[in-house]
């Protein structure tokens, strides 16, 4: 198999990470606890993007406010629409990142990182360059936790249960 197929066979998890992100962020309180015993606050901010995968060009952006928690996003996740893409707020500490994060490709774009805290020119480069390189291993620390979770057979079929549950109570207005 070339890596061509392999990035398709394997697509659907970053966009099942996304959602993902999204369910713990509203079930935990946006509390995110990783294998290096870091702690860090996760939300999504003022835009997600739900696409249908079997009919071609059906996408439902939602902006603004607080898109994750109304009822037309979870009506399109019941109706089958995947996490295509989704405005992230991350916080660490006292350090605050922004970012969208794409599903399909796991990329990132549009980081606006905390403010720098060092005055010389050289070093503002470097501290730059340590708080992209910081969001990045966040970022990778919840995507190893949820690969942990997915990959555990019993431990996935109690989490999509969970998953399922969450998407109609809330697509039906509970909660």
């Amino acid at each position: 198999m070339d890596l061509f197929e392999q990035i398709e066979r394997t697509r659907h998890l970053g966009e099942l990470f996304l959602l993902w992100l999204w369910y713990h962020s509203d079930i935990d309180d946006t509390i995110f606890y990783l294998s290096d015993n870091s702690v860090l606050t996760l939300a999504i901010d003022n835009q997600i993007v739900l696409e249908a995968k079997l009919t071609e060009a059906e996408k439902t952006v939602l902006s603004g406010g607080a898109p994750s928690d109304s009822r037309e996003a979870f009506e399109a996740l019941r109706q089958g629409k995947c996490v295509s893409q989704a405005k992230f707020r991350v916080q660490r500490d006292e350090k605050e990142w922004v970012f969208t994060l794409n599903g399909a490709r796991l990329e990132m774009s549009g980081l606006k990182i905390p403010a720098l805290m060092t005055k010389a020119e050289d070093d503002k480069l470097y501290e730059r360059q340590a708080l992209i390189e910081e969001i990045d291993a966040l970022v990778r620390g919840l995507y190893e936790k949820f690969l942990s979770v997915r990959l555990d057979k019993e431990g996935w079929k109690i989490e999509e249960e969970n998953l399922l549950d969450w998407i109609t109570r809330k697509s039906q207005g509970e909660e």
